[in-house]
């Protein structure tokens, strides 16, 4: 199975940090954090320029399979809230900076269960770039294509074998969707993480903040988004199912 889950990392402090030494959630989002730190773009201009078109290849495509979800007036905003924040799209160059520089005051003002929640996200994006470096250098390095094509994103998909890690993605974009819409609707979350609105900002955690509001804002008129969450993540795993099984046309649902 092909990805850079890494084992190993070092955190923003400098400190070697495992897997299995994770103890506490400050440790979990530190070795996130410094998952993200090992990817190949961040030092490789060429490679970088080949990293995105592939993540924007995977914008496009969800936008095509999700297309009916931003046509009703129900799932419009959560569906672009799943699209451009959740699934690879947060930015955490922001992020990082951010909470490098701030995660002992981030667990102290917000929810311990809003700051697993972000642990989860950390976690998630890690994976999706991690996942999408290896598509890139499948497409372009190894089997030398010079442009993104379906047939040849799905030759790279197929050579990569990631349907277990795409599989755990899905899995933590479920459990992000779920934490996001289960603390909207608990009013004594909800109510500690609007109090800390002004603090969280004057300690420096505006993004991580306003990246949580967000998806508070878009779940919260909803009452439940479960069946969303459901449909979206289904529609996902059959495509994943589609393209193990060698369907010609894998996005066709």
């Amino acid at each position: 199975m092909t990805t850079g889950d890494a084992e190993l990392v070092y955190t923003p402090e400098g400190h070697a940090l495992r897997r299995e030494d994770i103890k506490t959630l400050a440790d979990q989002m530190r070795f996130e954090l410094g998952r993200f730190r090992l990817w190949r773009s961040h030092h490789d201009e060429a490679f970088r320029e080949r990293f995105v078109a592939v993540q924007h290849w995977q914008a496009a495509r969800l936008t095509r399979t999700h297309a009916d979800f931003l046509q009703d007036e129900r799932y419009e905003a959560v569906t672009r809230f799943f699209l451009s924040d959740l699934y690879g799209g947060l930015d955490l160059n922001e992020l990082a900076r951010e909470i490098e520089r701030a995660l002992p005051v981030a667990t102290r003002l917000l929810p311990d269960s809003v700051m697993r929640t972000s642990a989860v996200a950390l976690e998630l994006n890690a994976l999706t770039g991690e996942l999408d470096e290896a598509v890139a250098a499948m497409l372009f390095d190894t089997l030398g294509y010079r442009e993104i094509t379906e047939a040849s994103i799905l030759e790279a998909y197929v050579a990569c074998d990631q349907y277990e890690s795409r599989q755990r993605q899905l899995d933590l974009l479920s459990e992000l969707g779920r934490g996001l819409d289960r603390y909207v609707r608990s009013r004594v979350i909800y109510a500690t993480f609007k109090i800390a609105h002004r603090p969280a900002r004057m300690a420096g955690l505006g993004s991580l903040y306003d990246f949580l509001g967000r998806g508070f804002d878009v779940m919260r008129p909803m009452g439940s988004a479960q069946d969303f969450i459901n449909l979206f993540i289904n529609r996902e795993r059959a495509i994943l199912d589609n393209i193990k099984a060698g369907k010609p046309d894998p996005y066709a649902l």
